[in-house]
């Protein structure tokens, strides 16, 4: 389905782009779930785990790039590149910028045998984390449209971004996955975790509603690189201004905010499980 009351985009080059991440979605996913509930990626170094990450996190960006559909138009790697830099850009600047907020706020932690890491956020994951955003990218577009085929329009714009951050919740906080990743309150991540992921999403949704697409799903309107990449940029920024002000305004009423805190393989007082060798 395209066009207007469609879940894909009426741009027939960024609808191809969509249904590629929605059916890849079940590709990542799967391997994720295999190594991460069974436990096998506990006894990988850092060359298994950026081989993985890359695999699977670079697939998504790249191969909607590379590989063109057929019967696409001459425009389809533009809006391919555009779409994918805007996940790349998303996956690493998050990685870099919101995973302090995660261990010091929320009181993630995790458990990964790795020394390849940025203040103690394993590297692979900022690969990894590019096909869970190519996930929620396509199915952020899919709900805001399908929401707005009922008359939502207005409620799309947070119904949206808070469901994909749920999700986001969900897929990765599970008792089967302690000695890898775990939060002290899962209660808090449920709600205000939740809450505070759910700003990524809500800044991002316009660029990805507008990229390449008319208002409405109408005639679609080429967007220049250099504007996705200055709008990402912006986003980003809303973001660390948001965590910001939640960190030293709101959280200290919900939780104990803790100053540069660890987050990884800090088994001490933290509900993550020590290995099991």
């Amino acid at each position: 389905m395209s066009g207007a009351g469609g879940v894909f985009s009426g741009n027939p080059d960024k609808a191809a782009v969509e249904r590629f991440w929605v059916a890849y979605t079940p590709v990542w996913g799967v391997a994720a779930a295999i190594v991460m509930v069974t436990g096998v990626i506990e006894g990988w170094g850092d060359v298994a785990c950026m081989v993985f990450g890359a695999v699977f996190g670079l697939s998504a960006v790249v191969i909607p790039v590379v590989w063109k559909p057929a019967g696409s138009s001459q425009t389809y790697r533009a809006t391919a590149l555009k779409m994918s830099l805007s996940v790349v850009i998303l996956s690493f600047g998050l990685n870099y910028l919101q995973t302090p907020y995660f261990f010091d706020v929320l009181h993630m932690h995790y458990g990964f045998n790795t020394t390849i890491n940025v203040e103690n956020n394993p590297v692979f994951l900022y690969f990894l984390t590019c096909a869970y955003f190519s996930t929620y990218c396509a199915l952020s577009l899919v709900t805001v449209r399908w929401l707005r085929a009922r008359g939502m329009r207005a409620a799309a714009w947070i119904v949206a971004p808070i469901s994909m951050a749920f999700l986001e919740t969900i897929l990765n906080a599970n008792p089967f996955m302690t000695r890898l990743f775990c939060y002290d309150d899962m209660a808090l991540m449920m709600w205000f975790g939740t809450l505070s992921y759910s700003l990524s999403f809500i800044f991002v949704l316009p660029v990805w509603v507008s990229m390449d697409e008319g208002s409405e799903g109408g005639a679609s309107e080429a967007t220049p690189l250099w504007k996705v990449s200055a709008q990402m940029a912006l986003v980003l920024g809303a973001v660390v201004v948001c965590l910001i002000l939640l960190r030293e305004f709101v959280a200290p009423h919900f939780t104990d905010v803790v100053d540069n805190a660890v987050g990884l393989r800090d088994y001490a007082d933290s509900c993550l499980e020590p290995p099991a060798h």
